[in-house]
């Protein structure tokens, strides 16, 4: 298996009425290039869900992940969205898959569904890429650092297990140059608050957006753009 951990996935964008628009995957820090180095085969894409229950949601970011393939010179013969309507046959699904992504969303609302299907024995043994994207990122990890975002998570628990892909805790959108966290939060202040108080307890990595981690077949590692880690309240850049 190979890993792509990132905290961005630049499918597509927003219009005025919230619909989603594909586009091209941009070249940054060369991400492209490297999937494309990587990818053996063009047969099978699988998107797995965040919320699984969001059914409607996930027909619509499906689409706009396999057009925006497309558009970037892949195109898959067949793409499919793992939620709750073909939970059952996940492992049949994933394991005739040739790319997996993972995306972003709700950590622990993801974490549930990761633990539902058994996704860390299915992907035990697994030989295509797998891209991690935000959430997906995390729960990829050992051990998940997980974050409020907004005063509906504030009552989530603040440290899980995650699936133990990656020894690393691993913090997505953090920029350790100005120690923020990328993505505006109008309740609170995430970094001040949370993470930079969560590093003096286990030290973490912070992925900046358009940064991101490669971890090949045999285990060698690639930090692709800035990467920091962040430990006792402080950030220093590891790459």
């Amino acid at each position: 298996m190979v890993l792509f951990l990132t905290s961005l996935l630049r499918t597509h964008y927003y219009d005025e009425s919230g619909a989603r628009v594909p586009v091209a995957l941009g070249n940054e820090n060369e991400i492209l290039a490297n999937i494309k180095k990587r990818l053996k085969r063009i047969n099978r894409l699988v998107v797995v869900a965040n919320d699984q229950y969001d059914s409607a949601d996930n027909a619509e970011k499906l689409s706009a992940v396999r057009e925006s393939l497309r558009l970037s010179g892949m195109e898959f013969k067949e793409a499919v969205m793992l939620d709750v309507r073909n939970k059952s046959a996940a492992k049949e699904i994933i394991s005739g898959a040739d790319l997996i992504i993972l995306t972003g969303g709700k950590c622990v609302c993801q974490a549930e569904f990761f633990r539902e299907i058994g996704l860390k024995d299915i992907l035990t043994g697994y030989n295509g890429i797998v891209i991690g994207v935000s959430a997906g990122t995390m729960n990829l990890c050992k051990t998940v650092a997980n974050f409020p975002e907004e005063k509906s998570d504030l009552n989530d628990e603040r440290w899980f297990d995650g699936m133990g892909f990656v020894s690393e805790t691993i913090v997505p959108h953090y920029d350790g140059k100005t120690n923020n966290y990328q993505f505006a939060c109008e309740d609170f202040d995430v970094a001040k608050y949370y993470i930079l108080p969560m590093s003096k307890e286990r030290e973490l990595v912070g992925l900046p957006n358009d940064s991101y981690i490669i971890i090949d077949h045999n285990g060698h590692k690639q930090y692709r753009g800035d990467v920091y880690i962040i430990a006792d309240g402080k950030s220093k850049r590891l790459n």
